[in-house]
């Protein structure tokens, strides 16, 4: 992910420009390919190290500074560091430290030698006492583990990419219309949706879908993992064969900008579509209801539900019954307080809709939220509370009611 000073964009008439790379630029293709045979030939080197090699292919070669600094910071977003504490270095470190000043403050010195002669006397054998040893845990020494590689071209892609995400982490509202293809592509992004934890409000008009989804600076709950959720999603949003992407753009509360892209922006897509990925969170449930029952059969959610207003709902999980009955469970999460009101408003009169709402604790906490859940009857008998993710205690007996 790009951070803000290295983002490019210019501003035109309201509307928030990204300036994007040419992927088939040779100049640019053979800098990223210097790059990355860089970082590849640095496992287990310190850190420091390779930013000193890639800082001297940034210094020596024409072009833009900025994008070039730009395409080692996704580099090093695909670099694993060594980041394990040395207790053994972190303790002898303390003694060195401890020793000295008491050192300092209680004996003369000839020199520098005699100094370093009688430190030496108080660590023995412990442990060599250079400043590249004595600080060999710390992040500038720290080496290298792993480094996932690509190709200079996808780098370039992964850029434009990053360009993109990088102004959505400063968004307010984002809109997305997407044609109404119903393909494996289709649904696979309303579940990177779902799994980022983005509730979104999808409306149908015609042959075209209309999501709506709140941006970072819209919440007051751990907006930068919500940005970096939201930034997340665009990467699923570029599988799509066709797409239209307005969002609201404002920088530190100044004057609002609009950012607007669709599939002819050039961005091809940077990942694979893991269409068969099951997250952490829904293996674990599924185990536990499986562990619970055998009369319900479980999976991440995959088709739509018809809300009353044109407007419809892309559940976290569905459920089926041995005996047919068909049920789904959307999670609301604590960044989730407008959307639960107003899914709440929407099903106020409603019975023959088949949807469980799971609301978390930690919204349940907000008066607004306590309030509309102790006035809503549909709330009363399809809906429970949970922590991290829901337990069986609370949800089997709504699935019991069902059949």
């Amino acid at each position: 992910m790009l951070t803000k000073d290295l983002l490019q964009y210019k501003i035109r008439k309201g509307q928030i420009l990204p300036q994007l790379v040419n992927p088939a630029n040779n100049q640019l293709l053979a800098i990223a390919e210097q790059l990355i045979a860089i970082f590849e030939a640095s496992i287990n080197t310190p850190r420091a190290t390779l930013l000193e090699t890639s800082k001297q292919t940034i210094d020596s070669t024409p072009g833009a500074p900025i994008i070039k600094r730009g395409l080692e910071k996704l580099l090093l977003d695909r670099t694993e560091f060594d980041t394990a504490p040395n207790e053994e270095l972190i303790a002898f470190r303390q003694k060195l430290f401890t020793e000295t000043s008491r050192l300092l403050s209680q004996e003369q010195f000839e020199d520098y030698t005699d100094y370093r002669h009688k430190v030496s006397q108080i660590v023995a054998d412990e442990s060599p006492i250079e400043g590249a040893e004595l600080y060999a845990d710390l992040p500038s020494y720290q080496p290298i583990v792993t480094f996932q590689t690509l190709s200079s071209e996808r780098l370039l892609h992964r850029y434009n990419a990053a360009q993109v995400q990088g102004l959505l982490l400063h968004c307010n509202t984002l809109t997305l219309r997407l044609a109404d293809s119903m393909t494996a592509e289709l649904r696979q992004l309303f579940k990177y949706l779902r799994f980022n934890q983005l509730l979104s409000t999808i409306r149908k008009a015609e042959e075209l879908y209309q999501i709506t989804v709140d941006g970072p600076l819209n919440l007051f709950y751990k907006t930068k993992r919500y940005g970096m959720n939201l930034a997340n999603f665009f990467i699923a949003v570029l599988h799509q064969p066709k797409w239209e992407l307005a969002a609201e753009i404002q920088f530190r509360n100044k004057q609002r900008y609009q950012l607007s892209l669709d599939e002819s922006c050039g961005i091809k897509p940077i990942s694979q579509q893991f269409l068969a990925y099951i997250p952490e969170d829904i293996q674990l449930f599924q185990t536990m209801l499986q562990n619970k029952t055998d009369d319900w059969q479980i999976r991440p959610g995959s088709q739509f539900i018809p809300l009353p207003g044109d407007f419809y709902c892309f559940p976290d999980y569905q459920l089926v019954h041995n005996s047919g009955v068909e049920t789904a469970i959307e999670l609301f999460h604590p960044w989730h307080q407008g959307h639960l009101i107003a899914r709440l408003n929407t099903l106020a009169e409603q019975r023959d809709v088949s949807l469980i709402l799971g609301v978390s604790k930690e919204l349940e906490k907000k008066p607004l939220i306590a309030e509309a859940l102790e006035a809503s009857a549909y709330f009363s008998q399809f809906g429970f509370i949970f922590r991290d993710v829901p337990t069986m205690r609370s949800l089997l007996p709504i699935l019991n009611s069902l059949v």
